[in-house]
């Protein structure tokens, strides 16, 4: 692994801290991450499976933040939602650009699962920053009804829930032949608790907001949808169906991704997809 470094920005909702890798590089955009739901950023570092890695040695600044809430990101004041994590976001990633902008192109954010909800709202709230694009995994617009009804069922008023091992490889990581048994247990040093507000927008208010909020998108958005994934409904039809609801972005690639589960950055195939990633990124700055 490439020696990562140790980001901290202000916000008026406290400090949003991550970890950062790679060259101060004019050509390239700044690739900011956002983890999902039950991890920090070291989602986004795991040994041999790392984004931080392949995008430094590939020319890229990569840094991956802690959403509030997360690491040492603190949690906004009142109800934590998409639309208010997505405003700390926001002002974080601006924070980011002034120190690290310099001549580049722009911004391009990746994100997976809950954080790539929150990185829709932030899109549309169109931010004085230059977002150049969006590259979106681990998020949909339909669970399946046995995710819905465990989340649901956590009782009202629960702290943040951690889920037990076994349960974290069926819903998160496909099988055998996808992901070696080592990343998984690798994995496990970026597993963090998961609020409930955020288990139960997930399930009940994103799917029926996301459509509007997608709409309101519109800046380049790069999909991907894991065959495995046990968090959501897989199919060519929900595939169509989220990609299209970016009816205002200028383009929208989408594809469901053979061979992986829902933490795709873990498979065996992450290296290939980080490389698609950083693709889109190159392409969105010289179609900027």
């Amino acid at each position: 692994m490439m020696a990562t470094t140790t980001v901290q920005v202000r916000t008026t909702a406290g400090p949003v801290t991550g970890r950062g890798a790679g060259p101060a590089a004019r050509d390239t955009p700044l690739v900011v991450a956002l983890h999902g739901g039950g991890h920090h950023s070291g989602y986004f570092d795991v040994p041999g499976h790392s984004l931080l890695d392949v995008g430094a040695a590939a020319g890229f600044e990569v840094v991956a933040l802690d959403r509030p809430g997360y690491g040492g990101s603190h949690p906004p004041a009142g109800e934590l939602t998409f639309a208010r994590s997505a405003e700390v976001v926001d002002e974080a990633i601006g924070a980011l650009w002034r120190e690290r902008g310099g001549a580049r192109p722009g911004v391009v954010v990746v994100s997976h699962s809950i954080g790539s909800a929150i990185a829709v709202h932030l899109a549309a709230r169109r931010p004085q920053w230059p977002l150049l694009g969006l590259s979106l995994h681990g998020v949909g617009d339909r669970s399946p009804a046995h995710v819905i009804d465990a989340w649901r069922a956590v009782p009202p008023g629960a702290g943040p829930v951690e889920l037990p091992a076994p349960q974290r490889r069926a819903l998160l990581y496909g099988p055998a032949g996808t992901v070696d048994d080592d990343a998984v247990d690798a994995a496990r040093t970026s597993v963090a608790p998961l609020p409930l507000a955020e288990m139960l927008e997930i399930v009940d208010g994103w799917p029926a907001e996301h459509g509007k909020v997608a709409a309101e998108v519109v800046v380049p958005v790069h999909y991907t949808l894991a065959e495995y994934d046990g968090l959501w409904v897989v199919d060519e039809d929900r595939l169509a169906a989220f990609a299209q609801a970016f009816s205002s972005a200028p383009w929208v690639t989408a594809r469901i991704q053979r061979g992986a589960g829902h933490n795709l950055d873990h498979h065996r195939l992450s290296r290939a997809f980080h490389l698609g990633q950083l693709a889109f990124a190159a392409e969105c700055a010289a179609r900027r």
